[in-house]
C-alpha cells in the first residue's frame, strides 16, 4: 500500500516508517497539519496513519475535511487519549480505526490489514434497490434520488455485509469478525457508530429505519 504517515513526532514517525517499508509499503512522512491535509487530499494514498496532536489543525479537524471532501483513503488514528468520547468522534468523524499509544507495532500492522481487506467487492453486478437508496454492489456505488451518497470504505464494508444476506439476522460479533476480523469481536461501540453513519445518510428517518434494523442486545439485519 501507499502510506502516508502523518505524526508530528519524529522518532515515533520514523519507526513507524521504517516498520512500514519492512513490510513491503511505500511511505511518506508528514510531521504539520495543514500540510498533511494537503498531501492527503492530493496524493493517492490507500492508508494514513493520522495522530490527533498535530501542529497548525490537529488530526480530527483533518479527518472531518478530507472525508468532506471525498477522500477515499484508509484512515487509522494514533491518539495517546484513552477515553472512549475521543475514540467515538473519531469514528463518527470517519476514521476506519482508531489505535492509542502506546502501542505494539504488530498490532499497527494487524489493524492495517485488517483495513486493507475492506475495500469493495467487484465479483458480483447485483444491483439492490429500495424506497430510498439503490446500492450498486459490483461498482461499490449507492445513490438516492438526490444523487451520489459517499461513503468511508467501511461504511461501505459494513453495508456491503448486510446487503448480501438480506432479511437474516447477522450477531455483533459475525459483523465485527467479517468487517473489521476477529481481534475486534468485543468492540460493539464500532457497530453502533458505523450504524448510526449509514442510517444517517441512507434513512428517510434514521430514528424510525425501514432497512438497517437493529435487534437490541443481538445485532443487526437489512430489510430491502
Amino acid at each position: 500500500m501507499r502510506i502516508l504517515v502523518i505524526e508530528d513526532e519524529v522518532k515515533l514517525a520514523a519507526h513507524l516508517s521504517r516498520a512500514l517499508e519492512h513490510d513491503g509499503h511505500e511511505v511518506r512522512i508528514v510531521h504539520d497539519g495543514k500540510v498533511a491535509l494537503i498531501e492527503a487530499t492530493d496524493g493517492n494514498y490507500d492508508l494514513l496513519v493520522l495522530d490527533v496532536e498535530l501542529p497548525r489543525m490537529d488530526g480530527f479537524e483533518i479527518l472531518k475535511q478530507l472525508r468532506s471532501r471525498g477522500v477515499p483513503s484508509r484512515i487509522l488514528m494514533l491518539t495517546a487519549r484513552s477515553e472512549n468520547p475521543d475514540k467515538v468522534a473519531g469514528l463518527t468523524s470517519g476514521a476506519d480505526d482508531y489505535l492509542t499509544k502506546p502501542f505494539a507495532m504488530n498490532e499497527l500492522l494487524a489493524r492495517m490489514r485488517a483495513a486493507s481487506r475492506r475495500g469493495p467487492s467487484k465479483t458480483e453486478s447485483s444491483i439492490i434497490r429500495t424506497d430510498h437508496f439503490t446500492i450498486d454492489l459490483a461498482n461499490q456505488r449507492v445513490s438516492t434520488p438526490h444523487g451520489t451518497v459517499r461513503l468511508t470504505p467501511t461504511e461501505w464494508r459494513l453495508l456491503e455485509v448486510l446487503v448480501r444476506h438480506p432479511g437474516k439476522l447477522l450477531t455483533h460479533r459475525q459483523l465485527l469478525q467479517q468487517v473489521w476480523g476477529p481481534s475486534y469481536e468485543t468492540e460493539g461501540n464500532y457497530l453502533r457508530v458505523f450504524i448510526g453513519q449509514l442510517r444517517q445518510k441512507l434513512e428517510e428517518d434514521r430514528a424510525n429505519p425501514r432497512h438497517l434494523l437493529t435487534e437490541p442486545g443481538i445485532g443487526y439485519r437489512f430489510e430491502p
